[in-house]
């Protein structure tokens, strides 16, 4: 919308009717109008742009929520060890989540979360060792879970020193898997993080400000050729001055 009101101006750079206009102050405004708008309109329609300006963002966004559940998980292990694999509470290495960027309309993006498969044994004795896969997930919806023998006749397990042999067939069901404080404590701890001034300090860090303001002011910055006094401006090449400085300006993200 802003090129199409801006090609207003393009008879007023080149002349009406061919004619050269006699005064060169309406034809370097109408260049400099025009070149701007160029510049705002190219720059907020570029996929490549929003692609950049977002991941600039979320990659911050995305370290500092890590580094925060990281800490959170070794102050109360309790909690949000189910997030981790065995024995890694607290440790970036173990981490089961991530962070998603949903891309939405302009320069703006939400974020969501999954839970990854765990791929290292559960704790306990014996000769089969079992990798709990939805480790995460199950603990943090506070699921009972049935465990029953598959490959042997009972269950054989560990529990405050003894050893429990159980019936031959016989299941066993675990009310809380993971204890009683784990049951959507990731889910609170995503919260706090995102409704509180937490997930602003980590959009500032990003530099995203710095490096745009930077950025666009080279781009905005006039070519010689525009600056210098004449009666009339070719469209094309303004426009074409004006992707050059573009792409200069944001490192090729054009």
């Amino acid at each position: 919308m802003l090129v199409q009101a801006a090609s207003g101006l393009e008879k007023l750079m080149a002349g009406s009717k061919g004619e050269v206009l006699k005064d060169s102050m309406v034809a370097q405004i109408s260049a400099y109008v025009y070149y701007n708008a160029h510049v705002i309109a190219k720059l907020t329609e570029n996929a490549a742009f929003k692609n950049k300006f977002k991941e600039v963002i979320f990659n911050q966004i995305d370290k500092d929520f890590g580094e925060y559940v990281d800490s959170q998980a070794r102050v109360k292990p309790k909690s949000l060890h189910h997030v981790y694999e065995w024995k890694q509470t607290g440790v970036k290495s173990g981490r089961l989540f991530k962070l998603n960027k949903i891309d939405s309309t302009g320069l703006s993006f939400q974020v969501s979360y999954n839970f990854l498969p765990s791929k290292t044994f559960a704790k306990g004795q014996g000769r089969r060792r079992h990798v709990f896969v939805e480790k995460a997930s199950v603990m943090e919806a506070g699921m009972p879970l049935k465990i029953a023998p598959r490959h042997a006749e009972r269950l054989v397990f560990d529990t405050n020193g003894y050893t429990v042999f159980m019936p031959k067939g016989a299941s066993v069901t675990v009310r809380r898997p993971g204890g009683a404080s784990v049951k959507n404590s990731f889910k609170m701890t995503h919260m706090r993080f995102f409704t509180s001034n937490l997930v602003n300090v980590s959009i500032k860090k990003s530099g995203f400000q710095r490096m745009f303001n930077l950025a666009m002011t080279n781009a905005l910055k006039l070519p010689s050729s525009i600056k210098r006094v004449s009666y009339s401006f070719s469209p094309n090449t303004v426009r074409s001055q004006a992707d050059i400085k573009l792409t200069a300006a944001f490192g090729g993200a054009l």
